[in-house]
């Protein structure tokens, strides 16, 4: 006779495993942000070096690529943390940090957890790659805007302060921290609902 109830359980426990297709895909692009992060960073020393002449002065376009290499670091990180994040919550929720030899502060304890330091880093990527377009921009002399143009370019910052507004509005109330893997304290008796004290 087949056990329904342990097929299910099995069924749906190994379903977990197909979060192995994310996570393996965060850290090939994590890697990938790494190493274009590292050709921005050789760019810049190329360029100033060189004196690669270009549409902007060579301190400037310095400055430009060692920015888009700053925001590929950034998009690798966040591609790392989600990484280990999807790793911890769905294939080893049971492990502690020191058993899968990562440190304290990059265990997460939950999907919310989670969301929020995503949230927060890509606030910052945000900001990075607007500070590259305004400098772009800005480097080649005073650029002459009509309206279209500057709501355009107003997009970004805008888009940065509406996500940072709706993450905080988020975090007005917060849950209250858990750790996986602990037991569940039971109630006491007279906490119940339906059970007198002594009872």
């Amino acid at each position: 006779m087949v056990d329904w109830k342990n097929a299910e359980r099995r069924l749906l426990y190994g379903t977990r495993l197909v979060t192995l297709a994310a996570v393996i895909s965060s850290f090939i692009g994590s890697l990938l942000m790494f190493w274009l992060g590292l050709v921005n960073t050789w760019r810049a020393f190329v360029t100033q070096i060189h004196d690669v002449e270009g549409s902007l002065p060579v301190d400037d376009l310095t400055v430009i690529h060692l920015i888009g290499a700053l925001d590929r670091f950034l998009i690798a990180i966040v591609l790392m943390f989600f990484g280990y994040g999807i790793y911890v919550l769905f294939v080893r929720p049971e492990a502690t940090p020191a058993q899968l030899g990562l440190p304290e502060w990059l265990h997460v304890d939950s999907i919310g957890q989670l969301k929020q330091t995503l949230a927060e880093v890509i606030i910052i990527v945000l900001f990075v790659l607007f500070l590259r377009v305004a400098l772009e921009t800005f480097a080649a002399g005073a650029p002459k805007f009509d309206w279209q143009e500057m709501l355009g370019f107003l997009v970004l910052p805008l888009a940065i302060v509406l996500l940072a507004a709706g993450l905080k509005l988020a975090q007005l109330h917060p849950k209250p921290p858990s750790r996986m893997g602990e037991p569940l304290r039971p109630a006491e008796p007279s906490q119940r609902p339906g059970v007198e004290p002594g009872q």
